[in-house]
């Protein structure tokens, strides 16, 4: 599947509640989409969704924690160009 694909995917599961397979699909769009920081992004803010949904505070910690850092040294790249 590609990127598209897997973000689809992941929130026809957060429409339908299936917190848990959102998640696994925004985490395969995460993978697809690793080399476009909009793309990586999107998918680390999608999953964080589904983790809180899901009430799993590991997930959402973990999230939190890797939006943060992609963020962060996603500026850092930026301003070096």
């Amino acid at each position: 599947m590609t990127y598209e694909q897997e973000m689809s995917a992941g929130h026809t599961c957060l429409a339908a509640r299936d917190w848990i397979a959102a998640y696994h699909h925004f985490q395969t769009a995460h993978d697809l989409g690793h080399p476009v920081r909009s793309q990586r992004l999107a998918a680390h803010r999608a999953a964080l969704e589904a983790a809180y949904h899901a009430r799993h505070l590991g997930r959402f910690v973990y999230q939190v924690v890797f939006l943060g850092f992609a963020s962060i040294t996603s500026r850092d790249a930026k301003q070096r160009q």
